[in-house]
């Protein structure tokens, strides 16, 4: 049963779809003994993966606590019903304990297939709960006992057991309040232990999800665990390493942790023990000065690291290189400035380099010439980038194939690398530590990198400096010389002043560049009235989600504006009628990814075809609407791409790295988000217009912030120096 505050018993229905890190069940409402509680509420409930104890199935009773709740009235065949979403806070499977649940369970359930309601219920009459003891043991006998279950039904009442065998150790973490994904992931890892591990060392829990204070409960309140129990010290400083990391760091002073530390312990006695005990039994790693390491980082750093400096160390040029930069020069249409002439020299001679520089600096031209000089060697060529919408870039630039740096991992085994290989990472400067980590791990030592970007840009979203740490450490070439062309935006030149920490002066703002001075209060409207002056031209990039300047309020506003009219996207699943706010012809983007699908997180495009007869696809499934994407590929929009489907009239910066758009919107606000590196990174996004809306003291202030890269703690650097004076030797 279903009470005011989101918490009760569900029968799944349907199992309705899944996308990236969740399911979205299709439920009634039932109470204990598994009758419907209303015919006139149907439910959908969005339930993450890391929450789900076991797959799930029709015919289950979930327990679910809800964490937010929205009731829309529908009209099916005549009658006013009530359609509930409900996004799960926790859920519990509950094994049946009365007769009719049981019978729903088993009949319903597609693992016991065959085994009808009559079946069950005679089971649950001879045995009661019982029947689980006979299961468990695979008790085939005692199974056959009851009349009409032959041996065929009594196997496949155990082997539909089977999956549902750990329930006894989630019954477990479940009684002790940990969540069951969690405990699904533990007895994953741990497998019979779980249990064991748990009760060994309680703050084993805060490696799979939970925070200190909730493990720190559960130890005082269920595992005895004294307060200075090194077990406690050493999980205060795992969880303060790990708040770092989300932070961005990759190491940390005693200064850095001991507050964590301090505020989680209580006392500054303890947490000072806590840094000497991790120490001592190696929780984490301390570099002679004074850094504090996790294991997993220091691991990652010192891989790269090794790698880079081989890599960098390996200088060679012979007569092949001659003949290879010869008719690599061939079709240049223009002649190499000296600075481009030794960027391309330099990809040439080393295993490691790097090419840097901004925004017409003329970046793209040496990479096409040194991809054509590698083509010419007979070099297994491997362009990629971190976004997709980045590897569009790099294969309209050079014409050479490009992949995500994810795809390209996937694929790694079914398309292995030549015996001679050059990996191509565009937009490097978004590349952290792990996904450097993952391609030095899944490639030969032979292979050789090629990195270029800007590593005045952002840092990385996730931990870790790669470009920015190692830039001019292995060799580098930064080209600076701005081409300046007739009909220049003067783009270029205004964000290189931007990244001086020169703010600009009123002769720098052009027909191109455009500073729309007005109120934090009016930012939002007048961002949606410019972008519908030129809608199909035009990205909006914000620093925020909420308030003013705000991706939210302004897809809202501009979709008001721009396309009020245009079919909403509506769709039945499981019988279920349903719809998102996104209309025909609205911008879209992808915001997680699906590989069978073909869109990746970031990828952009249009709305189109909706309310067309849907139409069935090779693999059973229906096209909702087509999305037009970034790549020119027209792609299905299928249930499974729902969830992960947003409006991006505007989007973050994050999710526009990588990519250029004839012109931008920038929304300012007093945000510190907005730091040099950002305000130049966005601005860097643009081909021919810039139209900067807010504050002009926002936007001073944001020039003058210390970007988010020059606050990061990482120690690649130093083992780079390291690395390179060992090899020195």
């Amino acid at each position: 049963m279903k009470d005011d505050k989101g918490r009760g018993l569900f029968r799944i229905t349907s199992v309705g779809y899944e996308t990236e890190d969740a399911y979205v069940l299709g439920a009634v409402a039932v109470d204990g003994h598994g009758d419907r509680v209303s015919a006139r509420k149907y439910y959908r409930i969005k339930i993450q993966d890391t929450a789900m104890p076991v797959e799930p199935a029709i015919g289950q009773i979930w327990k679910v606590s809800a964490k937010e709740t929205t009731t829309t009235e529908v009209i099916r065949g005549g009658a006013e019903l009530l359609d509930i979403f409900i996004k799960a806070k926790s859920v519990r499977l509950i094994i049946p304990e009365t007769e009719n649940l049981f019978t729903n369970f088993v009949s319903k359930e597609p693992h016991f297939v065959g085994i009808g309601e009559t079946l069950a219920r005679k089971l649950w009459i001879k045995y009661q709960a019982g029947v689980y003891e006979h299961l468990e043991n695979k008790d085939v006998e005692k199974l056959t006992f009851v009349r009409g279950i032959t041996e065929v039904a009594a196997e496949t009442l155990i082997s539909g057991w089977v999956r549902y065998e750990n329930l006894k150790q989630i019954a477990w973490f479940d009684k002790r309040q940990i969540p069951s994904g969690v405990a699904r992931n533990i007895i994953k890892y741990h497998k019979t232990n779980a249990i064991h591990a748990i009760e060994e060392d309680p703050y084993r829990l805060i490696s799979f999800g939970l925070k200190f204070r909730q493990v720190d409960q559960l130890a005082q309140e269920h595992f005895g665990v004294a307060l200075d129990d090194y077990v406690r010290l050493r999980g205060a400083v795992e969880q303060a390493l790990q708040v770092r990391m989300h932070e961005g760091h990759t190491v940390s002073k005693n200064e850095n942790l001991l507050p964590h530390v301090e505020s989680l312990l209580g006392t500054r006695e303890l947490a000072a023990q806590a840094l000497m005990a991790g120490y001592e039994n190696t929780a984490f790693i301390m570099s002679d000065n004074g850094y504090y390491h996790s294991i997993g980082q220091w691991v990652m750093e010192q891989t790269v690291a090794r790698r880079f400096a081989k890599l960098a160390t390996r200088a060679i040029w012979t007569h092949h290189y001659d003949y290879a930069l010869d008719k690599a020069l061939e079709v240049q249409t223009f002649p190499l400035t000296d600075r481009q002439n030794e960027a391309v020299r330099s990809a040439l001679s080393y295993g490691l380099s790097i090419i840097a520089g901004g925004a017409g600096t003329g970046k793209t031209t040496v990479l096409n010439v040194v991809l054509r000089a590698y083509q010419a060697l007979g070099t297994d060529i491997r362009a990629m980038a971190l976004s997709g919408r980045a590897t569009k870039r790099i294969s309209e630039a050079t014409g050479y194939p490009a992949r995500t740096i994810t795809g390209f991992l996937k694929e790694l085994e079914s398309n292995p690398l030549g015996e001679r290989a050059l990996i191509v990472i565009d937009e490097a400067s978004m590349v952290d530590l792990a996904t450097m980590f993952s391609l030095v791990s899944n490639t030969s030592s032979r292979v050789r990198f090629l990195l270029v970007g800007d590593p005045k840009q952002l840092a990385p979203i996730s931990a870790g400096l790669v470009l920015h740490e190692a830039v001019n450490i292995v060799p580098t070439v930064t080209l600076d010389i701005v081409k300046r062309q007739k009909g220049s935006t003067g783009i270029p030149e205004f964000t290189e002043r931007i990244i001086e920490r020169d703010v600009p002066d009123i002769s720098m703002f052009n027909d191109n560049i455009v500073f729309h001075q007005c109120t934090s209060e009016d930012i939002n409207g007048l961002v949606s009235n410019l972008y519908a002056e030129s809608p199909s031209e035009t990205q909006i990039i914000s620093a925020m989600y909420s308030g003013n300047g705000g991706i939210d309020a302004i897809n809202s506003l501009c979709q008001q504006l721009y396309n009020p009219h245009g079919t909403r996207l509506e769709f039945v699943v499981n019988g279920t009628p349903n719809y998102l706010d996104i209309r025909e012809n609205d911008p879209i983007i992808f915001v997680e990814n699906n590989w069978e699908r073909g869109v990746q997180n970031g990828t952009l495009g249009k709305l189109l075809n909706v309310g067309t007869p849907k139409v069935e696809l090779d693999d059973g499934e229906v096209s909702l609407a087509d999305v037009l994407i970034d790549t020119g590929e027209m792609i299905p929009l299928t249930v499974d791409l729902l969830d992960s489907l947003k409006l991006s009239y505007s989007i973050s910066l994050h999710k526009a790295q990588g990519s250029q758009f004839k012109r931008i919107i920038v929304p300012l606000t007093d945000s510190k988000m907005l730091d040099n590196s950002w305000v130049y990174t966005a601005l860097t996004r643009a081909e021919v217009k810039i139209e900067l809306v807010g504050v002009k003291k926002d936007f001073e202030d944001a020039i003058n912030r210390c970007s988010e890269a020059d606050k990061r703690d990482t120690y690649l650097k130093e083992l780079l120096h390291q690395e390179l004076e060992l090899l020195a030797e």
